[in-house]
């Protein structure tokens, strides 16, 4: 029997590059042990087999991020959260999400992103140095989830302090430092949540929260616990995932100047450009799998409730998926990248975020030209999430 895998995960935390990393390790076979008693899934067959599987689920994994967590906010997001649930509830609570979150509410957002990018790019074209995930990235997304939310423009920065620092909670491993700060955070997002719903409830809006609150589907709703999760999980989501697929992806063109005078010039199509942001510079490095049952992937027997990582940022690299997976590419051929999962838990903002990078990206284009680096890019990862804290630019 072959000898487990001595990749840690949490390793990756402190490298500013992981794909030579996962490269070593899916070579050493695209379902491997792990001394950690994880199950790296890194082949993008064997991790589309193992999100789609209905022997697979994600419940379990909330026991796993329990573990020591004390009474409170956390504890319920938790306990919640739509990505760790599994039937009967997921069914039930993404019915009633998908009854409020709709393409047409997704559509009708579109001409306001325009406008507001283009206003937030007015004072920045030209006007030398900036910080684009600061400045831009991060703002749009931002705006964007507070709008659909009903979230004063005015609280949306603290709400993002508040996710960020909620965010290690996700983490393979946590430093307790970050654990405890992530606590005090959950707190402090949830009682402003549990505010702003009471708010809606009171006196419901035009927006998302007032939406879900009011969603019913065979006599059932949203019970509170559950959407303050939701709510904070959108939140988090709705701008971080965005924002990090966006600056990861620029990072990439402008590293290459022609990379970046190719979309100028409309060589490149925006969508499939973004499409390849996704494939290439993935912002959420994994997801997690528990399998039910003893199964088999990529010809490994698994047993059950072994825990599977799902490394969708190697999926998207996998030499047997995509010719030359290292190299940037828009519009190449090949399966469509995992970036957003897949199965019953594909992400409910995937076409929300493309849209939003694609806004973005076609607006910079057209107000800045000329951009170009302007310092050196340090990148992090919190959780499973992988960013940068900057993106300085000037031009």
């Amino acid at each position: 029997m072959t000898a487990p895998s001595t990749f840690d995960p949490g390793d990756l935390e402190g490298i500013a590059d992981p794909y030579p990393r996962l490269a070593a390790l899916r070579a050493e076979g695209p379902v491997r042990p792990l001394a950690s008693g994880f199950v790296a899934v890194t082949g993008h067959e064997e991790a589309l087999d193992a999100l789609r599987s209905p022997a697979c689920g994600t419940a379990p994994i909330a026991a796993r991020y329990l573990d020591g967590l004390p009474e409170g906010a956390a504890r319920d997001e938790m306990s919640h959260r739509i990505n760790f649930l599994d039937p009967p509830d997921h069914p039930r609570v993404r019915g009633l999400v998908s009854k409020a979150f709709t393409p047409r509410r997704v559509t009708a957002l579109g001409p306001w992103m325009e406008q507001t990018a283009d206003d937030l790019l007015e004072p920045l074209a030209g006007a030398g140095p900036f910080d684009l995930l600061a400045e831009y990235a991060h703002q749009l997304p931002s705006l964007v989830i507070s709008e659909l939310l009903g979230v004063p423009a005015a609280d949306r920065d603290t709400l993002t302090v508040f996710s960020d620092r909620t965010a290690p909670l996700l983490g393979v491993r946590v430093d307790e430092t970050d654990r405890e700060a992530a606590i005090v955070a959950a707190e402090e997002f949830h009682a402003y949540l549990a505010a702003l719903l009471d708010e809606r409830r009171a006196a419901p809006g035009d927006d998302l929260l007032s939406a879900l609150s009011v969603a019913e589907e065979n006599g059932e709703r949203l019970q509170r616990v559950e959407l303050l999760s939701l709510a904070a999980t959108l939140y988090s989501a709705g701008h971080r995932t965005t924002r990090d697929l966006f600056t990861n992806g620029m990072s990439v063109l402008l590293s290459e100047p022609a990379r970046w005078r190719s979309v100028v010039r409309g060589e490149w199509a925006i969508a499939e450009v973004v499409n390849e942001f996704l494939r290439y510079e993935t912002p959420t490095l994994f997801v997690a799998r528990i399998p039910y049952e003893p199964i088999e992937l990529g010809g490994v027997a698994i047993d059950a409730f072994a825990p599977l990582l799902v490394y969708l940022s190697a999926a998207n690299r996998d030499p047997a998926a995509y010719d030359d997976p290292d190299d940037f590419r828009p519009g190449r051929p090949g399966p469509a990248p995992l970036s957003f999962a897949f199965g019953a838990h594909y992400c409910l903002g995937a076409s929300l975020a493309k849209a939003e990078a694609e806004v973005m990206l076609r607006a910079l284009a057209a107000r800045c030209p000329d951009l170009r680096l302007a310092g050196d890019l340090h990148w992090h990862q919190r959780g499973p999430f992988r960013g940068m804290d900057a993106l300085p630019v000037e031009g």
